[in-house]
Parts: C-alpha cells; sequence; structure tokens
C-alpha cells in the first residue's frame, strides 16, 4: 500500500491539486452525501454489480442529478455500488461536480482495458488517470472513482477540467471461495487530497484495504484527516477487519481524526451462477470522531436519531460513532471540519455531523423523496415490557435518549455515579471492542447477545411495573401509585424515574434474580447518595430517599428491600449511606 499525494498524480497532465471545501480548515461546515444501497448483488467472473440493472441506473442516476442539483462538498457511494453506464453518461452530459466538490464513487468492477477503452471514450468530456497495471483478461479491478474539477497548474486561470482519479483496491477479501483472491487484479496506490501547508488531508480505503492497514500507514494519514472506507462487507465488525479503527483512534491518539465508514444496506442477496444467497447482513455503516467539543446535547443527538443516526459511544477508544439506519436511504449531512487551524475560539467548535435529510426509494414515482422519521425498529420490540409498554412507548415518542434513561434506571443500572445518565455512560449506548450495538431504542442490530440486552431490560420493565401496580407490594411512601403513575425521566430530577399526581417525583427499581441482597443494598445505597447530592433543602432531600423503592426476586418471591429505612423516625436521612457511622 503507497499513500500518493494526489498532486503528484495530476502532473503529468498540467493540472493542479483540487482545493476542496472540506479540507479547508476554517470554520465553515462542509456538506455531505451519502447512499446506502439495496443489496441485489451479482458475482461472476466479471467481478461484482447491481443485478438489477434498470432499477440500479434509475436510482444511481437520480442521486447523481441530486447530487448536481444540491452540489454536496462531498458525495461518496459504497464498494461496487455506482454503474459505470450511469457516471459515464453524468459526465458525457455535464453533471459533474463544481470546483472545490468532491465525489468518491465506488463503481461496480471492470476489467482494466475495459478502463483504458473507457478512458479514451471520454477523453473529450474528462481526463481519467488511474494506476499503471499489466492488463490481464482474467482478472477484474475494484475501483473508486474520485470525480472533481480542477485548474492548470501554471497558475494562468485557464479552465477547469474535470478529472476522474481512479483507485485500486490493494487487498482482497477472504471468502471460502477466493472470489477477490482469484479474480481481482490488485493496486497498489491510496491517494491522498491535500496535507499541504495548512490543508487537511482525505485518504479512502476499499473494503479489505483495512487489512494491508498497518501502523505506518495509519501514522502517516491519521492526523488532520477524513477517512473514507467503503465497503460491500458482510462482515464489518469482524475481528480483524476493525483493527484499523484501532490504530487510528487508539495507537495515534488525536482529537483531529475522522472517519466515514459507508456500507450497503442490510439483508444483501448475492447471485452467483443462478444460486441466489442472502447474507443476513447489518450495515453498520457509521462516522466516527472524537472532537473535544462533540455536541451530545439531546436536541442534537434526537434530531439525528429522528431521520436515521443514531448515538453510541465507544469507551475504550474513547470516541463518538454515529450508526446510520440500516435500511436502503440517501443521507445528506452538515458536519463540522475535521480540525480548525487560526480559528477565533468564539467559534472554534467542531460539534460534528449533523443529519439533515434522509431521503427513501419511491418505486411509485422513480424519485428519492424525503423521509420525516426513519424506523429504528423500537416499535418492533418495545410490546416485550408488557404492561409498561405504552409509558414506556410514550418517553421514547419524546425523547429517545430519555426512553434509553428510564430503562437503565428501573433496571438499577447507575454504575457510573452521579453521571450514569449521560450518553457516555448509559450502560446501552455504550459499545465495547465488539462494536455490538445495544441501544434500547436502535434494534436493528442483529446479534444475539445484543438482542438478548434489549428483551431483558424491555421485560424487567414490564415485571417492575406489574409489581407497581400490585399495592400489597407498594411500600407505605409509594401508597399513591396504586391511584396512578407515570414513567418519565427530566435532567432537573436524573435519579428519578417515576411520578405521581399526588406526591410527585420517586426512583423505583426491580433488580431480578440474578443478584443478591448485596448487590441490591449497594445499587440501592447509590441511588440514595445520589438523591441526597442532587437536593439542598433537607425537606426535598428527606422525601426523595423515602420515595426510594428498590425490588428483587428472592426465590420464587418479589421482595422490597427494607421498605421502611428511611420512614423510620430514628433514622437519620439526611446522613450519607457511605459514611462510616451510619447504622446498617
Amino acid at each position: 500500500m503507497q499513500i500518493t499525494a494526489v498532486a503528484e498524480a495530476l502532473a503529468s497532465e498540467g493540472v493542479g491539486p483540487p482545493v476542496l471545501n472540506a479540507l479547508v480548515a476554517n470554520e465553515d461546515n462542509y456538506t455531505v452525501l451519502l447512499m446506502q444501497p439495496c443489496g441485489q448483488i451479482e458475482a461472476s467472473a466479471a467481478g461484482v454489480r447491481n443485478r438489477d440493472r434498470v432499477l440500479a441506473q434509475k436510482q444511481f442516476g437520480e442521486f447523481v442529478t441530486d447530487a448536481c442539483k444540491t452540489q454536496p462538498d462531498l458525495v461518496i457511494t459504497p464498494e461496487y455500488s455506482m454503474p459505470w453506464a450511469t457516471l459515464v453518461g453524468a459526465i458525457k452530459g455535464s453533471a459533474v461536480p463544481a470546483l472545490g466538490k468532491l465525489w468518491a464513487l465506488g463503481c461496480e468492477s471492470i476489467k482494466y482495458s475495459d478502463l483504458q477503452a473507457l478512458k479514451d471514450d471520454l477523453a473529450s468530456f474528462a481526463t481519467v488517470l488511474f494506476e499503471p497495471l499489466e492488463p490481464d483478461p482474467g482478472r477484474f479491478v475494484d475501483p473508486l472513482a474520485y470525480v472533481f474539477n480542477a485548474v492548470p497548474a501554471d497558475g494562468n486561470g485557464g479552465a477547469p477540467r474535470t478529472i476522474v482519479l481512479v483507485q485500486f483496491k490493494t487487498h482482497p477479501m477472504g471468502d471460502k471461495d477466493h472470489f477477490e483472491i482469484n479474480g481481482m487484479q490488485r493496486g497498489t496506490c491510496l491517494y491522498q487530497f491535500g496535507g499541504v501547508g495548512q490543508s487537511l488531508r482525505l485518504v479512502s480505503l476499499i473494503c479489505s484495504d483495512a487489512f494491508a492497514f498497518q501502523d505506518e500507514d495509519a501514522k502517516a494519514v491519521y492526523d488532520r484527516s477524513l477517512i473514507i472506507h467503503i465497503q460491500l462487507n458482510p462482515s464489518p465488525r469482524q475481528d480483524l477487519f476493525r483493527l484499523y479503527r484501532d490504530r487510528l483512534f487508539l495507537q495515534f491518539k488525536s482529537d483531529e481524526t475522522e472517519l466515514i465508514c459507508l456500507n450497503w444496506a442490510r439483508d444483501v442477496c448475492e447471485w452467483n451462477g443462478g444460486n441466489e444467497r442472502p447474507w443476513n447482513n447489518i450495515a453498520a455503516s457509521a462516522w466516527y470522531l472524537r472532537p473535544r467539543e462533540f455536541d451530545e446535547r439531546d436536541v442534537t443527538l434526537c434530531a439525528n436519531h429522528k431521520r436515521g443516526l443514531y448515538y453510541t459511544w465507544m469507551k475504550t477508544r474513547h470516541t463518538h460513532a454515529l450508526f446510520f439506519n440500516y435500511k436502503p436511504a440517501a443521507y445528506q449531512l452538515v458536519a463540522t471540519k475535521v480540525a480548525h487551524i487560526a480559528v477565533p475560539a468564539p467559534v472554534d467548535r467542531r460539534v460534528g455531523p449533523k443529519l439533515v435529510k434522509t431521503r427513501i426509494w419511491d418505486e411509485a414515482t422513480g424519485f428519492w423523496v424525503e423521509q420525516v422519521e426513519a424506523d429504528d425498529g423500537f416499535l418492533a420490540v418495545v410490546a416485550e415490557a408488557g404492561g409498561a409498554r405504552d409509558e414506556i412507548r410514550s418517553v421514547y415518542d419524546k425523547n429517545p435518549i430519555n426512553g434509553e434513561r428510564v430503562l437503565a434506571l428501573c433496571e438499577g443500572k447507575i454504575e457510573h455515579g452521579d453521571d450514569w445518565h449521560s450518553v457516555r455512560e448509559l450502560d446501552s449506548c455504550i459499545l465495547d471492542t465488539s462494536e455490538v450495538i445495544r441501544r434500547m431504542t436502535f434494534c436493528q442490530d442483529t446479534d444475539a447477545g445484543g438482542r438478548e440486552f434489549r428483551v431483558k431490560r424491555l421485560k424487567r420493565c414490564g415485571r417492575l411495573w406489574d409489581i407497581l401496580k400490585t399495592k400489597s407490594l407498594l411500600p407505605a411512601a409509594l401508597k399513591d401509585f396504586g391511584d396512578g403513575f407515570r414513567f418519565e425521566w427530566m435532567s432537573e430530577f436524573p435519579h428519578q424515574n417515576a411520578v405521581t399526581d399526588k406526591r410527585g417525583r420517586a426512583t423505583v427499581v426491580y433488580m431480578g434474580e440474578e443478584c443478591n441482597e448485596a448487590q441490591v443494598e449497594t445499587v440501592a445505597k447509590t441511588i440514595a447518595e445520589l438523591l441526597r447530592r442532587r437536593f439542598d433543602d433537607p425537606q426535598e432531600r428527606r422525601l426523595a430517599v423515602q420515595r426510594l423503592a428498590v425490588w428483587f426476586r428472592d426465590k420464587d418471591k418479589i421482595v422490597p428491600l427494607d421498605p421502611h429505612r428511611y420512614v423510620r423516625f430514628d433514622q437519620t436521612s439526611d446522613a450519607s449511606e457511605f459514611y462510616i457511622g451510619r447504622e446498617s
């Protein structure tokens, strides 16, 4: 793998490197358009392409039309997706990016000799460049086509020229049939845009290029870089495959590295020799970044969530990972630059990407149409909460993150102290090294462990609901629950998850049968301490602690943990649970 400056690739044509809006390190935001296509592919000796040629040319043709109309600064399609016929037609019709814009298009496979013929065919419309390889009629190349406009290098103000710079995949994907090992002709170059002076840089990996991405490659590109990773990948979080992300975000700890991974949509079907093979895959398209000023306000995360961009926190890498909805769609975003250089402090805030529009394909009209709200899968599983389903649905409808918080507190998951409700601390929002998504309100991840986590938490909430509906199980301080209650979470009262009209807020927890009394005791003491810290007024503090109730299952019986603990006249309710002199 050789990293080659775009300026070097263009020098022989007398063209200077483009000045790309996305790579100018100022305070201006830039716009991005991504396509996550539906997965009907055909694999053969000629390589990989869309199976439904007519549909693909309609969808990608309209996508290119939208790109020309809106002129985003960066346009990306995944590996093996863009039909060459669509791209060639666009270029011949002058449907190309304006100066300062870049298209990074994963194109269908093509024979090297056919690419040479295409270069000649487009000669009067665009300059097509690629690294020289020996023609091999028995193999195909896996290409990424960078399309942009650039001006002559002499600086005399000549007319811009359309450039198509083609990068080839450098490393094959592994599979039992050795499809790419036997059939793909490998390239050697990764082209790098920018990186000169105060310019940011941009490089792209094509799917299994990740296997060849080593420490020296990461060291060369990680700083002040936007890295694009296009894929057609049935296992995007396979152990060895995701190692390159560790190299970028763990080994070299820059806050000025961002990674856009773009895969095909979920449930790809591959056709080979007339045989259909469903992949049953996830999409896992995502934007990884870790600016210090990242905007993790609920209003922003919920707006992204509604349109189909879901927040998680990769704790081991200290990195924000925003996953796109797994269904086919085109996504339009606005993002802050990977780095700011010489920008005044008041506007030097790298807050991350915001999803402003999601479009889905409308078969009836043959156009990409805006989708007001994406299906995150939660409504298909919320019934697991039993009698609590309508209440949890109501919380979720107002704020999906609050749904995560209520469900976590109902189970007593407050391990991280006073800030347990932060999106960086909520256990359901945290990604471990497996990158399995356990979000309660983004339920498209098919991993068995993730599904089990969600079902278990919802069912436990349902059991808590049943307890709260059983008057004989209510402690004296919660008798008003018998007249009705609702689940609710507010930032002003972060350690309370239920409320009644008569006496106000309370904290209710059911910890199930997987814990012993000592564990329940620890959770109860922790919540009581958090409640004490939250309220300055002694009366409010005492009431909040008294309205804390924790239940667990002991054999076949639902057991409350010492329901009279905080209402006895001899109990020092204002003392810390962890004060060494407190009575046990």
